[in-house]
């Protein structure tokens, strides 16, 4: 049996809520920065409070959202 090293490129995003998620009972506050990228059926992000763009590393995971629900400020980061 071998093994198979697969490295995934995931392409970070600056968002910005655009809903006021607290009045639904969720984590995410409108106007907030987040970061996150897409989900894996494309109709989300896997959002995230923090990133260390110099470790390209995400950390504070808050949830899985719909695109609607934030605006794109940044997708090159």
């Amino acid at each position: 049996m071998s093994i198979r090293k697969t490295e995934i490129e995931f392409k970070f995003k600056k968002l910005v809520c655009v809903f006021d998620g607290q009045e639904e009972g969720l984590s995410i506050k409108k106007e907030e920065e987040y970061y996150g990228f897409e989900t894996a059926d494309a109709r989300g992000y896997n959002v995230f409070s923090d990133v260390k763009v110099d470790k390209d590393v995400l950390s504070n995971w808050i949830g899985s959202y719909p695109k609607a629900y934030f605006e794109v400020v940044d997708d090159k980061i």
